[in-house]
């Protein structure tokens, strides 16, 4: 088992691997876990492992147990529509930032281009291919925004997102398209410098790539067989035949 010290490097790396486990479902939702089998399973000692959960704490990626450990938040549709919200406060924006600062950066122009053309070319076949793609170009908006916080921010919201396509509560291919996908007409924008256009259509994205998910989850084999009588009354509302009584 390494030896670590809890220095920064070790720690981040176990901030990586863990919260790429909890993505890709080997820590899966609601899973309870201690420090000492994380440190067994990173093969870390449990310094860097304890730095790791603290930080991973804080962004929401475990939560604690007292007494007893840690434990993997599960996927929730409100968590999934709190996501697309900030996301739609962040994207916008970081697109039109993006617009304004691309030519300085036409490298990752012309790598969301290539991103483009792979997705008009259906390598959407593989959907975890796609999927690491997809949000690879997310990110190079963020970065080609110019604003490191925005960019962080935006990070950890994609990186969430992508647990809900990796446990396959979203299909992860949808919204793949032709020549005339938003995805191509955004980065046009994000290319030709026009910060208006390119709000626009990060925003008409966000929108179209929630409702496909909330789409997607309310169809689900498991919700048709969820009693909805089992979900109880919304507190503060009258019953039915309490409010026939009184009328």
């Amino acid at each position: 088992m390494d030896s670590g010290s809890g220095s920064g490097s070790m720690s981040d790396r176990a901030v990586s691997e863990i919260r790429q486990r909890v993505i890709h479902g080997d820590l899966a939702p609601g899973a309870s876990f201690s420090e000492a089998d994380i440190a067994q399973r990173l093969q870390m000692s449990k310094a860097p492992v304890r730095e790791a959960l603290a930080v991973l704490r804080r962004l929401g990626w475990v939560e604690v147990i007292p007494r007893s450990g840690y434990r993997v938040p599960p996927v929730t549709l409100r968590g999934m529509q709190d996501l697309f919200e900030l996301r739609l406060w962040l994207e916008p924006e970081a697109a039109a930032l993006a617009a304004r600062h691309g030519a300085r950066r036409p490298e990752q122009i012309a790598a969301l281009q290539e991103f483009c053309t792979r997705e008009e070319e259906g390598s959407g076949e593989d959907p975890a291919a796609w999927l690491t793609d997809h949000y690879r170009a997310h990110r190079r908006i963020a970065v080609l925004s110019g604003n490191a916080e925005l960019e962080r921010v935006l990070d950890e919201a994609l990186l969430k997102m992508e647990r809900y396509h990796a446990l396959d509560v979203i299909d992860s291919a949808a919204g793949s398209g032709g020549p005339e996908s938003t995805h191509r007409r955004l980065v046009e924008a994000i290319a030709a410098g026009d910060s208006a256009a390119a709000r626009d259509l990060a925003t008409l994205h966000v929108r179209e790539a929630r409702d496909r998910a909330v789409a997607a989850v309310l169809d689900s084999e498991a919700l048709r067989a969820v009693d909805l009588t089992s979900l109880g009354q919304p507190s503060g509302l009258p019953d039915a035949a309490s409010q026939l009584r009184s009328a």
